[in-house]
């Protein structure tokens, strides 16, 4: 299979546009004005079930949605776009929209990497041992944007893209080697797997000879948008041998695998990737988000992870969806992602223990939503930091917050791990 992108308006040329329902296609219409979309041969071929319009998951966790905006915003286009108005017209009214409803990221001033020789390009550090690059083309696209993703702002932004991304492959040596403590480098950005093989290598080559560092990971949802990069694609002999190379170089590679509902597992290629990829030495490593509409039920968490070990992989993160929709139409509230984690560990083998969860990620602390407890007749939500930033001793420390059976947010978790209070 060659791999075809659809945007918004080439996918409007598709037989599986006129298979939506008008109430759909009117939405997509108007949202499509707002939000970049994509989406590829393989998914709407194979992962979308089209008469199950517009409850299939997988529709649902690709075409944007209503409740992505606020119903004012939503009216006010919807009736633009009734009145006549083209692209030209809207603009000033989408460049509003989209301004308000950017992503807010929160404590990104601890993430960027700053020297003798100022503030690095692309390099980004969440915590002590990790580094997160995002060599230049990566930030671009990946092979198809899911609708909760927070990185949408970037893809037609070239001034962003040049903000977050570095040119250079040697430009990350030589912070890397004076600080030893840096183990594991991420490459992430949008998807790595995106680019060809030669310009992967070009980059992961430099930070190979580095002593200090241990592992390599790579986080990427082609697995479940485009298995083919490792099966057919043209270079796909070639990726694999890039993953033994490093193996024998004396790096862990660890591909961190993006799946969000066990539909992306289902497909006979799919299967025949991961297979290729484990052969290589590699391991893979799962995660994904609990998103509202789309998996916030036990037993499609426990469905993903009993099929993720089935062929081989690990379950490794359950996020609590990182809400950087203004709107909060993605994430559940924290009581029902407990009890959702619990439930899915409770139906699952016990090999599923590895997965760590609800784990929230919009913060630069990763912190654990660990249970709830009951103190002086008060019931709380108990937090325990995972990881955090370098020069902070947030890292093992224990919080807790008023439970709420429907709050969705914490407040800042930097902030709450910063106070030497217990509440």
């Amino acid at each position: 299979m060659n791999y075809i992108a659809y945007n918004s308006k080439t996918f409007r040329n598709t037989i599986y546009y006129n298979k939506l329902p008008q109430t759909e296609k009117d939405s997509f219409n108007i949202l499509s004005f707002i939000f970049h979309f994509k989406i590829n041969n393989y998914i709407i071929e194979n992962l979308i079930d089209w008469e199950n319009i517009p409850d299939d998951p997988i529709y649902r966790l690709l075409f944007p949605r209503k409740e992505m905006l606020n119903k004012a915003d939503y009216d006010r286009i919807k009736m633009l776009v009734s009145l006549g108005m083209g692209q030209k017209e809207l603009q000033p009214f989408i460049d509003d929209i989209r301004k308000r409803a950017s992503p807010e990221l929160k404590q990104t001033e601890h993430n960027f990497v700053v020297s003798d020789t100022g503030m690095h390009k692309g390099m980004y550090r969440n915590f002590e041992t990790i580094i997160n690059l995002c060599p230049e083309p990566m930030v671009k696209t990946c092979h198809a944007y899911c609708s909760y993703c927070f990185r949408w702002v970037m893809f037609n932004s070239k001034d962003i893209q040049q903000m977050s991304s570095y040119t250079n492959p040697d430009e990350p040596v030589e912070y890397i080697r004076n600080h030893k403590e840096i183990k594991d480098v991420l490459f992430t950005g949008a998807d790595l797997m995106t680019l060809n093989t030669k310009t992967i290598k070009r980059y992961i080559e430099p930070i190979l000879d580095i002593d200090s560092v241990e592992v390599i990971r790579v986080g990427s949802k082609s697995l479940a948008w485009w298995p083919h990069r490792f099966v057919t694609d043209k270079d796909a002999d070639e990726l694999l041998d890039m993953f033994r190379y490093i193996r024998n170089r004396g790096k862990h590679v660890n591909f961190c695998a993006h799946f969000t509902h066990p539909n992306e597992l289902n497909s006979d290629i799919v299967k025949e990737a991961v297979k290729r990829i484990q052969d290589t030495g590699a391991v893979i490593r799962c995660q994904g988000p609990v998103v509202e509409g789309i998996n916030n039920s036990a037993e499609t968490w426990s469905t993903m992870w009993s099929k993720q070990i089935n062929m081989g992989m690990i379950p490794y993160y359950m996020f609590i969806e990182a809400d950087h929709n203004k709107e909060s139409c993605f994430r559940i509230p924290l009581a029902e992602s407990l009890k959702i984690f619990q439930e899915a560990q409770k139906l699952t083998t016990g090999l599923a223990r590895t997965v760590r969860g609800p784990v929230f990620i919009n913060d630069i602390n990763r912190v654990l939503l660990d249970g709830t407890t009951v103190v002086d007749n008060k019931k709380y939500f108990v937090l325990k930091c995972l990881q955090s930033a370098p020069g902070t001793d947030h890292e093992g420390r224990i919080k807790l917050i008023p439970y709420d059976e429907k709050s969705k947010i914490t407040d800042n978790l930097y902030n709450l791990f910063s106070s030497n209070n217990t509440e």
